[in-house]
């Protein structure tokens, strides 16, 4: 488990799926409220791209919106939000993302 900052210096680029579900603005915004007053680290699970790919049979676009696939010489460095989707963006609304508190577990 590394934080959001080092795995992003790293090289690495988190992605997310180009549908997601479960995305509530009530539940966004309450995390934002929580995350103000928060004084533990915060965990956002993610998986490798190319493990999304072949498993989920879903498609992800990359930071700058473009679609990420299999065939991409860098697919290695890139991750996928997995079920955290809801606590990403709350975390980016509020600009904690780079926080020192902020880490990313990756899951296979």
């Amino acid at each position: 488990m590394r934080t959001y900052k080092e795995t992003t210096e790293g090289g690495f680029t988190v992605c997310l799926p180009q549908q997601p579900r479960n995305i509530d603005n009530g539940v966004i915004n309450r995390l934002r409220g929580i995350l103000k007053c928060r004084d533990r680290k915060t965990v956002i699970h993610v998986r490798h791209a190319s493990c999304w790919l072949t498993r989920h049979k879903g498609n992800i676009v990359d930071c700058n919106g473009d679609l990420v696939t299999t065939l991409d010489p860098d697919i290695d460095m890139k991750l996928v939000v997995d079920e955290d989707i809801n606590l990403y963006f709350a975390l980016k609304d509020e600009r904690l993302l780079d926080d020192v508190g902020v880490f990313l577990e990756i899951i296979d």
